[in-house]
């Protein structure tokens, strides 16, 4: 990857014209085939070697490949991630970690959709990256991933929690706990989505997240998951919230 990186060409007149199927999303060349294919089948070797081929072809400098999107505006991270390919995802977020924040047409970014594959360790690792870019760079140093939004108002663990997948909950709140308290468009909290779930884990997880101190309750969330509890008629949930967190009472809708 550093090769094809450091790769120079003489002059953009030597740049190959994009091949007529091409089409475009805004002004992005679609991905090819090839890319998207090593991509799914998680062929770290083959997909350098189309990248390496596909840079000679076009006599275009790798950036401008890794620019390429789908017809849905995935990037090729957005698309690792949501194939699981775990090698090419660390290989992509090392590389050009501009793409950790690159959207889709729905605003979803490489987390959300990795959120959604039920990939903890490609969950894990995009935080992680993350992480290293902000220590890096002052100007995300108060700019959190983890608190992304795509048209719906959803967070990666608003996500999550409609995933039902307990590990991808837990290391989105080890990296950012705040987030829980996040509301969707529709007002609603991870706590009230979380009733939802099957996994009674997860709103015990959720359930241990302290509250804002500098806010009134009524004023941290939408709908509390006591509402849920109550709208679902479940006694048992009912009483699980109650008995850890008694103070949802007072949660005003």
């Amino acid at each position: 990857m550093e090769e094809l990186k450091n790769t120079q060409f003489s002059s953009a007149e030597d740049a190959a014209s994009p091949l007529p199927h091409k089409e475009l999303v805004g002004e992005k060349n679609i991905v090819i085939f090839e890319l998207y294919d090593a991509v799914e089948k998680g062929d770290v070797v083959n997909f350098v070697d189309v990248l390496g081929k596909e840079c000679a072809a076009r006599k275009v400098p790798l950036s401008d490949i890794f620019d390429q999107v789908t017809g849905a505006g995935d990037s090729l991270l957005h698309v690792a991630a949501d194939f699981r390919s775990e090698q090419i995802a660390e290989l992509i977020s090392c590389h050009f970690p501009e793409l950790l924040t690159r959207r889709n047409v729905t605003g979803d970014t490489p987390l959300h959709v990795a959120v959604r594959s039920k990939n903890s360790s490609i969950v894990k690792l995009i935080l992680s990256q993350y992480a290293i870019e902000k220590s890096k760079h002052d100007g995300l140093k108060d700019k959190e991933i983890t608190r992304e939004t795509n048209e719906y108002g959803n967070t990666p663990l608003h996500e999550a929690v409609y995933s039902d997948h307990f590990g991808v909950v837990e290391e989105i709140l080890h990296a950012d706990e705040p987030v829980a308290h996040y509301l969707t468009k529709s007002r609603s909290s991870p706590l009230f989505l979380s009733v939802m779930s099957s996994d009674v884990k997860i709103l015990d997880l959720l359930l241990q997240i302290p509250f804002p101190a500098d806010q009134p309750l009524p004023q941290c969330f939408g709908n509390s998951p006591l509402h849920a509890a109550l709208r679902e008629r479940n006694p048992d949930l009912i009483r699980e919230i109650l008995g850890k967190r008694e103070e949802l009472i007072y949660f005003e809708r």
